[in-house]
């Protein structure tokens, strides 16, 4: 047997045949269009196992439009495209083939006859392997319904061949004015399939499509793949196969947590201003909340981003996808929630360094508060329960193995349970259109977007209670707003550029600060390299000498290996033209550390401003834009209010290095911003006091490498 290798063109192939699906009423006029995203999970596996469920697996994403050029044509545009695999991305954004680039930015055209897609060619001149463009030819032509589809519920055929599957049976399941509900059902044993559809029954577009498939080498492995498509402006989370662990029983809470005080507006809306985040070479826009309890967060909806480079905005179409919220996981410290969407581009163009460069990205936020409500079942003497309330449906049945609970609520609707108190259960949630009994959760949970209800799902429980009482929460939303708000998100770089917001603290030392003086202690005798370590400035005013004259050492003043600023000096033992620097057997000796001033740190006349304590005023220091970082940091310390000393930050965001010019760490407004909030600015000041410390040190004696066994 022959896999169908999912490379890049055979993977543009497989979610744009599913784009062109029930061609036997394909009929729109040439130039209408259609937008769709999708998502695709690609898994190796072995027979008789489950789905090898590593980082190793593909996932697919993609935004494609398609448009009728004529009667026999279609373009296939790719407008984004990402991929995954092994934890490193590539696509339209990133690191991409140039041949492959090439044909996405050309595109694809379809040949049509009869309704059917008979072929697919490169539209530009970008050089695609013959048996990747015959492989998508057939893939396009195989995810397509039969030519003989019948608007009508419970009207089925069977199809000798869909997709490589034989033997496919394809339902009309359901018929609403405007659309068509199929599903798709293949059982061979070496290549099965299972599907659902949803088609616009005007003019055959596919309006949404869930597709998994299992095929079966002659040598046990196996590729098991799940695609799910929808509009473009499909307002719930698309998703394939998502998960990275194992189907496996979960453990059921046995009691609902509280879900009140709901969160108000100003619990939502804590702040005036968000975050630009890049993952995955896309932006996402995060705002926090003061809410802690995530279910009764609400629906947050983000529209019409915008990117502005200070007040200018930026020509950047992008989509704004179902956002997510999760615990604040950015911040240690931070408000409990955050609501995180991701943006896509929606043109063939690559975002991300105007990103990196704008200031801020402006959106509208929608609230759709939650209104919660609970119905409890309790099982009669046949283990059944139903309970209907405010339009929501709960029903529980036994199974060999427990219960099997189906929700159903209105569109939109998402759902808590609950088993009573001291009761052990365990669950896995499917879509109430389960599919058959080997899809796995995630890949049946896919299936919900091509459903008629999305807000039903399947709740199947293990236990060995007789007659559990259950509890479900309806977590409901209206369908206006309560609230709709313009906010800003602000980049890395608007952050750093905001003279109004504090930046993120980042401390001057990697390690610890040299000490003062009265502290300077011997140091390296355990590797028998004697030195004092302390600030620069105080070094250059220090010596040292033992009080046996030597003739094989001398202390000698030199820089220690650093990470970063480090602000010390050594003083250390070494022979006279340095070479050596390690001395053993040299006994138990004095050595006196003498200094003619020293060097105290200070508080300067000016301190800083309590508005905008990160903002420093360099003329008012007298501090040169010439000196170098480690000149400056040698002579100004900026520190807070725990007595930690801070870092300088830069417009670009980049760490300056120790030789870096002080000018190019001023802003465009002519401050320097400190990478904190300092409560003191302290200057290095030497005082004429001299300072004289003796000490008593021993050497090690020289190692003896252990013996060989004999």
């Amino acid at each position: 047997m022959t896999y169908r290798t999912l490379g890049f063109g055979p993977i543009l192939a497989i979610f744009a045949s599913a784009a062109a699906a029930e061609t036997v009423t394909f009929d729109p006029q040439p130039g209408a269009a259609r937008t769709w995203r999708m998502e695709m999970s690609v898994r190796p596996g072995r027979e008789g196992e489950p789905p090898d469920y590593s980082y190793g697996t593909q996932r697919i994403s993609s935004l494609t439009r398609m448009e009728v050029t004529d009667a026999q044509t279609l373009h296939i545009l790719p407008l984004w495209f990402q991929t995954v695999v092994a934890g490193e991305t590539y696509g339209t954004q990133g690191p991409l083939p140039d041949t492959m680039r090439q044909a996405m930015t050309d595109g694809f055209d379809a040949m049509l006859k009869a309704g059917v897609i008979t072929d697919v060619t490169p539209h530009g001149t970008a050089d695609v392997p013959q048996e990747v463009m015959t492989g998508m030819s057939q893939q396009f032509g195989a995810v397509l319904p039969p030519a003989r589809l019948e608007a009508k519920t419970g009207w089925s055929t069977t199809i000798a061949e869909f997709s490589g599957v034989p033997d496919v049976t394809v339902t009309v399941t359901h018929v609403t004015d405007d659309s068509v509900f199929l599903s798709y059902a293949g059982d061979d044993a070496s290549f099965r399939l299972a599907g659902l559809a949803v088609l616009d029954r005007e003019e055959g577009w596919l309006r949404r499509v869930v597709m998994t498939t299992d095929q079966t080498a002659d040598d046990g492995t196996t590729l098991r793949t799940t695609l799910a498509m929808a509009p473009e402006d499909y307002p719930f989370p698309i998703h394939a196969d998502y998960t990275y662990e194992r189907p496996d029983w979960h453990p059921v809470s046995d009691g609902l947590s509280a879900v009140e005080p709901l969160p108000t507006e100003a619990d939502i809306f804590a702040h005036d201003q968000g975050r630009v985040r890049l993952e995955n070479d896309l932006p996402s826009l995060d705002f926090t909340h003061l809410h802690e309890k995530m279910p009764s967060t609400g629906r947050l909806v983000v529209s019409d981003p915008q990117v502005f480079r200070g007040e200018q905005p930026v020509d950047m179409p992008m989509l704004a996808l179902p956002s997510i919220t999760l615990p604040n996981y950015h911040e240690e410290d931070g408000d409990p929630t955050f609501t995180s969407t991701t943006l896509i581009p929606t043109e063939q163009t690559q975002i991300l360094p105007d990103v990196l460069d704008a200031t801020e990205i402006r959106a509208t936020v929608a609230w759709y508060p939650a209104s919660p409500f609970t119905m409890t079942l309790t099982p009669d003497e046949t283990g059944h329960a139903e309970v209907t309330k405010n339009g929501a449906t709960a029903r529980l049945s036994p199974t060999d193995e427990g219960y099997d609970l189906i929700v159903t609520g209105r569109q939109g609707d998402d759902f808590m349970w609950a088993v009573d108190e001291g009761t052990e259960a365990g669950s896995m949630i499917y879509a109430a259109d389960r599919g058959p009994d080997w899809l796995t959760p995630a890949e049946s949970l896919a299936r919900r977007i091509a459903s008629p209800q999305y807000s039903s799902v399947l709740v199947a429980l293990k236990t060995d209670a007789p007659m559990p009482t259950l509890s479900v929460r309806v977590i409901r939303h209206p369908d206006t707003p309560a609230v709709t708000r313009e906010m800003a998100f602000l980049t890395d770089h608007g952050r750093r550029m905001d003279p109004d917001r504090a930046p993120d603290k980042v401390l001057l030392f990697k390690g610890a600060p040299p000490p003062s003086l009265d502290d300077v202690r011997p140091e390296g005798l355990d590797a028998a390299a004697l030195h004092f370590r302390m600030g620069t400035l105080q070094a250059a005013r220090c010596s040292a000498e033992f009080a046996l004259p030597q003739t094989e050492a001398v202390f000698a003043e030199v820089t220690p290996n650093s990470d970063g600023y480090g602000g010390t000096r050594l003083l250390r033992m070494q022979s006279p033209d340095g070479t050596r620097t390690h001395f053993y057997e040299h006994g138990t000796q004095d050595v006196t550390l003498t200094c003619d001033a020293t060097v105290t740190w200070e508080e300067t006349e000016v301190q800083p401003d309590p508005d905008h304590p990160w903002q420093i005023d360099a003329e008012a220091l007298d501090i040169s834009p010439d000196l170098t970082y480690a000149q400056l940091m040698d002579q100004i310390r900026f520190v807070d209010a725990h007595g930690d000393a801070l870092a300088l930050t830069t417009p670009n965001g980049r760490g300056l290095a120790l030789s870096d010019r002080i000018k190019w760490a001023i802003f465009p407004d002519g401050t320097l911003r400190v990478a904190g909030r300092p409560a003191r600015i302290l200057r290095a000041v030497s005082r004429p006091d001299p300072f004289t410390r003796s000490f008593t040190v021993t050497f090690p004696d020289l190692p003896v490498p252990e013996e060989a066994p004999q």
